[in-house]
């Protein structure tokens, strides 16, 4: 997907829905001083995780933010678990349907998921299903392409977490939603460097009814006290653009 000079400073559009609760995270992270406890009620500690981050690519921008939540035990033990994410972003695409070759569509997507995470040893398995709602905006009509408008859907989501060893540590996960028929896979590995520090790397398989897409990249992450950041970077191949790098950058909060 090409970034014309108009859309190269491409609009990521906030996740909304999750902003309080991450503001406050935030502020609880970044100040230890004023303490998670003065933010989040004695029930909900150590049972909340915080999410959000941002995607930039040749082709498009994306920014996304989510919570999960497990209302009967700690979020490291086997149980119930309930989350939600929002997100939206612009992106641009190859078509000879519309003038100049190209089409830049505006995003916005959510979802709600209920599923279970399952413990065993070094292992950890998390299997979700929901529902998803996604909303594709188009600079010029597009007939040959059915991401326009709004649809609802199904969504399936499974993440696995290896520990190997004290220091090593192996991901993956795979998703797919029935609204636009998108189909995700990535894997990734990592090797804690040091108390603070983790480098790894991560590839991706991504398509949808529009695109073909693959990522391979390193990651290099900060685990602090109350919070973990996360860069990532590599290079990515496109079926309907020019491939490009891509650059990712995000946090996780938990609680």
């Amino acid at each position: 997907m090409h970034l014309s000079p108009v859309h190269a400073r491409a609009r990521v559009l906030p996740a909304l829905p999750f902003a309080h609760p991450l503001v406050a995270a935030l502020l609880a992270a970044l100040c230890p001083e004023a303490g998670a406890e003065e933010l989040l009620p004695s029930a909900l500690k150590g049972r909340l995780y915080f999410f959000s981050g941002v995607d930039v690519a040749r082709d498009s921008s994306y920014g996304w933010g989510g919570m999960a939540w497990a209302p009967f035990g700690p979020m490291d033990r086997e149980g119930f678990r309930l989350r939600g994410q929002m997100g939206g972003g612009t992106y641009d695409y190859r078509t000879q349907a519309v003038p100049g070759g190209w089409n830049t569509g505006e995003k916005l997507e959510g979802e709600v998921l209920a599923g279970w995470q399952f413990l065993r040893g070094a292992h950890a398995l998390a299997l979700y299903a929901g529902v998803n709602v996604v909303d594709n905006r188009l600079q010029y009509a597009d007939p040959g392409n059915r991401d326009q408008g709004t649809q609802f859907g199904a969504k399936f989501t499974a993440e696995w977490f290896y520990r190997v060893d004290a220091r090593r540590t192996l991901t993956a996960a795979v998703s797919g939603s029935t609204a636009d028929g998108t189909v995700n896979a990535r894997a990734g590995a990592g090797w804690r460097v040091l108390d603070w520090l983790d480098l790894g790397v991560e590839a991706s398989l991504s398509t949808d009814w529009l695109d073909e897409s693959a990522r391979v990249g390193g990651v290099l992450a900060l685990p602090l006290e109350r919070y973990e950041l996360r860069a990532a970077g590599g290079w990515r191949w496109s079926s309907d653009s020019d491939d490009g790098a891509y650059g990712t950058l995000s946090i996780f909060m938990p609680f």
